[in-house]
This record gives structure tokens, sequence and C-alpha cells, in this order.
């Protein structure tokens, strides 16, 4: 059995070129993600509030295949006999030089912001939200919960997630874990609210971190 790999970074191309190594075979992932969560603004106290969640995931997943077979079986066909086009999209996938699309995107207007496309299988553990870098209450999530908008995805469409390079904190896949040492929203939040300057890897000073 190969040893495991532990690699930390601290340039975000390092996550993007590790991605690409990944290549095209679909497999099993391991992520840790910071994101801000999408809510109404209206009314909402926790507007900004980042969520912190460990997912396993797939990548490489043909998605417009996964639809025909959803179809197939909610109409009760066969996948041959059933037809899904793609609509447009706000990113492209890399391809390899023979063609085939890999799990990394790319913004269609900016070719400087990559993301990673992933299937989200299942959440590990429970998902913490943090708000002006402070970790809500259970109370808190609760509220924070009633301005989320219900996803109106249709049920034949399997889940797809194209999340922000950023946006990875840890990544394992094929016995390698990537840990991302550059900014991490709850940090850059948490010092924007106190209006303390970040160092020039991400991190805040000690004063800070004692927080």
């Amino acid at each position: 059995m190969k040893n495991k790999l532990t690699v930390t970074i601290r340039n975000r191309l390092e996550m993007v070129g590790f991605i690409r190594s990944v290549g095209t075979e679909c497999q099993f992932v391991s992520l840790l993600t910071e994101t801000e969560v999408k809510m109404r603004k209206t009314g909402n106290p926790f507007v900004g509030a980042v969520k912190r969640v460990t997912r396993n995931g797939l990548l490489n997943i043909n998605y417009v295949m996964a639809c025909r077979r959803n179809l197939a079986k909610e109409q009760g066909t066969e996948v041959k006999d059933t037809e899904y086009v793609a609509g447009e999209t706000w990113y492209i996938h890399e391809k390899t030089d023979d063609g085939l699309p890999l799990a990394l995107c790319i913004h269609k207007k900016d070719s400087a912001k990559f993301y990673l496309q992933y299937f989200p299988h299942r959440t590990i553990g429970q998902a913490e939200y943090f708000h002006n870098g402070r970790k809500l209450t259970v109370e808190e999530v609760a509220v924070l919960k009633t301005f989320v908008t219900e996803s109106n995805r249709e049920a034949f469409k399997p889940n797809v997630i194209t999340l922000a390079i950023d946006s990875i904190r840890c990544l394992k896949a094929r016995k390698v874990t990537m840990n991302n040492n550059t900014i991490s929203k709850i940090v850059t939040r948490l010092a924007q609210f106190k209006n303390v300057p970040l160092n020039m890897d991400g991190t805040t000073s000690r004063e800070l971190a004692k927080v």
C-alpha cells in the first residue's frame, strides 16, 4: 500500500495544478470548504455568513448522461431513447490534450477564476456557520436557515457544485491531502469586522488569533 502524502499550499495555483493532475477518472474526493451562504438579505442579521463543512463527493461524472439516466427512470424508458441537452453555463471545463473534460473549470469572463466541479455525496459531521468570524449558536443557525432559499433544481438533474478554488480549505484525492494555507473566508471576515490587517499569507496578528 502506498503511503499517504500531505501537502500544505501557500499559492492558490498549487491547488489548480493538483486538480489538473487528478485527471478525468470518476473518483471519490473529500473536501473541507468555506463558502458564503446564499440567502435573502432583507431583515437578515447574518448577511455574509460563512458555512464550513466537510463533504465526500465525486469528480468527473458525466452530467448529461446522469440526466438521461434519471429521465429514463422517471419516464420508464430506455436511456438510449432519452435525450437531454445541457443549457449554457457561466464556466467552461479545462480539457486534456485529447479533448476530455477535467473537473477544473474556468469562468468564461475571467480566466483567472478557477473552480472545482464535484457532485456531493454526503456531509461528514455537522456544518458550522460563522458571522464576522464568530461561530453561530444552534439557535442562531436556525434563524439563519429561515433566510436560505430552496433550490428549484428539477428532480431529474443531479446535484452538482461548481466551487471556487479559494473556498477549498482541504482536498483529499488519490491518497494525497492538500491543505490550503491561503486566505480563509472566516479569518478574513473576522479581520474586517475588527479592522485588523491580514498578513501576506492570509493570517492575522497574534492578538486577533487569540480572539
